[in-house]
Parts: C-alpha cells; structure tokens; sequence
C-alpha cells in the first residue's frame, strides 16, 4: 500500500518581491527629503554667495537706464529734454543728464504728465543731446577736475599707502598751516563724488584733499581686488590725514559720503586729537541694518541675508558689527554734521537717527532732507552750504 506523503508546500514567490519594495519605497521616502533639503542648502549656499559678491564687487561701470524721449532747442545750447517720470527726473534739485560722452546741466521741471517731464537744460557740458540716446541722471553733477568743472585750482599729488602711491587732489586753500578737509568717496565711485563740497570748503579758505583709494580707477588694486566695505580702505584714508599732517595741517575735518562715512568713523578713534570735527552724508553707520535693507530691496527672506552676511564676513575677514556706530554715540566728543535724505534707498538710516539722539547734546547736528541717497546737496544746493559753512566756520 502505497502512502502518499503531502508536498511542502513551496514558499509564496511573493514575498521577497513585496519585502524589496518595501525597501524601495522607503528608499525614495527617506531619499526626497534628503534630495529636497540639498538643493535647498545648495540655493541658499548659491543665493548668499552672490548676494555677497555683489556687496564685494568693485565695478565702476555706468548703466544708462532712460531713453531720451525729446529734446527742444539745438542739442548743443540749453533748451529743454523730455524723460520718462521717475523718482530721479522729476525730483527739484540740481542735476545732470548724462549720456555716452556726453554731460548736461539740468534745471527746473518746465512741463510733463504722469508718464514725462520736461527739464530746462541749462548747459551742455559736453557732447550733443540727441532723442533717442541712452542717458542717466547723475547727482554728482559734475566731472573732469576740479579747475574744468568748478573754476578752482589744484595739485594733482599722490599720498603712500600700504598698497602703493594713492592720487589725490588737493585744493591749497588759503594756508597750508590750516585745518585741511579728508574728502572720502563711496562705495563703487571716485573723487569726482567730492565735487559738490568743494566750493563751500574754499569759500572758508580751508585746503580739502580729495582722495582715491585702493582698487578706485587709477589708484592701486587691493590684494584681492575686492571690495572690504570699508574694513581695509580706512587705512588709506589714515595715509591720507598722515599726508596733510606732513604738508602743515594743524587738524582735519574727516568728511566722508556713504560708505566713506564708515571709514571716517572707524579712523576717528584713533585721532580724535587732530580731527577737528567730521562731515557725513548718508553715511553707513551700521552694516548689519544697510545689508538688511538692501536685501529687502532684493525680496530676500532675512534668514538669506543672514546667511549671505555670514558668507560676506568670511570671504574677507570682516566683522560687520564692528560698523555699528550706535555704540559709540554716548561717548562722541568730536563734532558732527549729519546730512541724512528721506528717500535714501541705498543705506539704511535708522543707525544714523538713533547715533544722532544718543550723542552727548550738541555734538551732532543733524540735517535731513529730501532726495536718495546722497542727494542732500542736489535738492537744495545753497541750504547745504550753508549748512557746511556755518559748521566749517565753528571747528575749524
């Protein structure tokens, strides 16, 4: 009798297949979020490095933004010259038109809707306007030197420096044997940023040096041809009171427009001695908050800019909050003029504010005004001056 003895049955097939998926599928679960947060970490890596290449970038570049919509008169005499409307076109003040080798003199509005303005041009510097050309409004109004734009003698002298010999100018004034004037450009300009000064500075007979400093045109290069937001250019403007001193200054009055304003203050500690008093206009006081606002400006979520700071600090050995000038207010003992612009978009002015109500009574005066940054002097060129000569006249 034969006995049938029951198969083992043979394992399900399916198992394996449905374990490996398993896997596969929390493979892909755990692996999305991974991929998803590198790309993040990449983006936020990729955005803050450029955000902080564009805060070191030195570019003198000019970008020509408005197309010239008519011109009135013969291109080469004053007439009038038709713009798009923008906060700049439109704004009162004194300007000029600038255009691919050429430069007027704009004056009051004189017509326009709410597309245009019509300006009076009040002299064609240089070139022809013709309609259709490239042009931008340039607040520093002038250019060349200062005998072809103002009428006013000076020496072209150089200064040493740590990286080499720096150009400057140097108006004489009435005596060497006087307080001098240290006149320090911004961020991304040059000397010609200093022209709209220069006539109330000789009108009270003071010698102004007007300087370069590294990586500007002309002026030697910096290590790393980067811009250091002022944390190594301020030794330049060091070299430069060294140099008045040396050529019969008894004192300086620092003077420097928007980030040349964080160099001035970050050289006064050293020389509160022979710094008679100091001059800014819309002046850096405090990093942090100016790389805020203009990564504001940017839509960058401040977690970014943080980041992007961060990155800033590292690439050139900065520390930012050694810029914030609130800190420094109560202790203030060298006078200051503050020239502060309501519609500054470039600097943030809450620091300046506050370095202003801080300081001991009497020892900031503060002016604000209409304009963008730096245009104090263009809205209202006599108020300025006589602003700067009233305070030139009391420290001097």
């Amino acid at each position: 009798m034969s006995t049938t003895v029951p198969e083992t049955p043979a394992p399900a097939a399916s198992e394996p297949p449905v374990r490996h998926a398993w896997r596969r599928r929390a493979l892909l679960l755990v692996g999305t979020p991974v991929l998803v947060v590198s790309l993040l970490i990449g983006a936020v890596g990729s955005i803050s490095w450029h955000f902080s290449s564009v805060a070191l970038r030195v570019d003198q570049s000019i970008d020509f933004p408005l197309t010239i919509e008519n011109v009135a008169g013969p291109g080469q005499s004053p007439g009038t010259v038709t713009l798009p409307r923008d906060a700049a076109t439109a704004r009162p003040g004194t300007w000029a038109l600038i255009w691919k080798n050429g430069r007027a003199l704009l004056g009051p509005v004189v017509g326009g809707n709410d597309e245009h303005v019509e300006r009076k041009v009040t002299s064609v510097v240089e070139g022809t306007l013709v309609k259709g050309a490239h042009a931008a409004i340039d607040h520093w109004v002038y250019d060349g030197d200062p005998k072809k734009a103002l009428g006013l003698d000076f020496q072209n002298v150089t200064y040493m420096t740590q990286v080499g010999p720096m150009p400057a100018w140097l108006l004489p004034g009435a005596s060497p044997k006087r307080t001098w004037v240290i006149a320090i450009h911004g961020r991304n300009a040059d000397k010609a940023e200093t022209f709209r000064a220069m006539k109330a500075v000789h009108a009270q007979g003071l010698p102004m040096l007007s300087i370069a400093y590294r990586n500007d045109v002309g002026a030697p290069p910096s290590d790393d041809g980067k811009n250091h937001l002022g944390d190594t250019e301020w030794h330049d403007v060091n070299s430069a009171v060294g140099y008045a001193r040396a050529h019969g200054a008894t004192g300086v009055v620092l003077y420097g427009w928007s980030m040349g304003g964080a160099m001035t203050m970050r050289v006064l500690p050293g020389l509160t001695s022979f710094v008679r008093g100091v001059v800014l206009d819309s002046p850096v006081m405090d990093w942090n908050a100016t790389l805020n606002k203009q990564g504001d400006e940017r839509h960058l979520p401040r977690f970014l800019t943080g980041t992007a700071k961060t990155v800033l600090e590292q690439r050139i050995g900065i520390d930012l909050s050694d810029y914030d000038q609130r800190r420094y207010a109560p202790e203030l003992s060298t006078p200051v003029l503050l020239f502060t612009t309501n519609d500054d978009e470039t600097v943030a002015n809450g620091p300046s504010y506050t370095f202003a109500r801080t300081a001991p009574p009497g020892m900031v005066t503060h002016v604000r005004t209409a304009g963008g940054h730096t245009e104090a002097w263009n809205v209202n060129p006599p108020a300025y001056e006589n602003n700067l000569g009233t305070f030139l006249k009391k420290v001097a």
